[in-house]
């Protein structure tokens, strides 16, 4: 039984790598296919974008006295994340009222 079961799994084993080199060649041979096609006329645009406030980055240091798990350095990086966003969006709210 087990001889059948192993030979069986060989079976499907094969038909799925089969079946996928053959899907993959078919998508290479089809992205590989070049179609003439003559390109489009060239035209110049220009593009001015509103000067926005750059952010200030604030490195932080976590200095680690005593054991500490990956979970609590975890909410550390988290909360500094958290509150470092809210400060962006109150700074962009802050901008938007002027």
């Amino acid at each position: 039984m087990n001889k059948l079961k192993s030979m069986m799994t060989k079976v499907m084993l094969g038909a799925m790598t089969v079946t996928t080199l053959m899907a993959t060649s078919a998508g290479a041979s089809a992205a590989t296919t070049t179609v003439s096609t003559p390109a489009p006329a060239v035209t110049e645009t220009s593009i001015t974008l509103k000067q926005q406030a750059q952010p200030e980055i604030h490195p932080t240091t976590i200095k680690l006295h005593k054991h500490v798990s990956t979970s609590q350095i975890s909410s550390q990086v988290q909360t500094a994340v958290d509150a470092s966003a809210l400060n962006l969006d109150q700074q962009h709210h802050d901008s938007q009222l002027k």
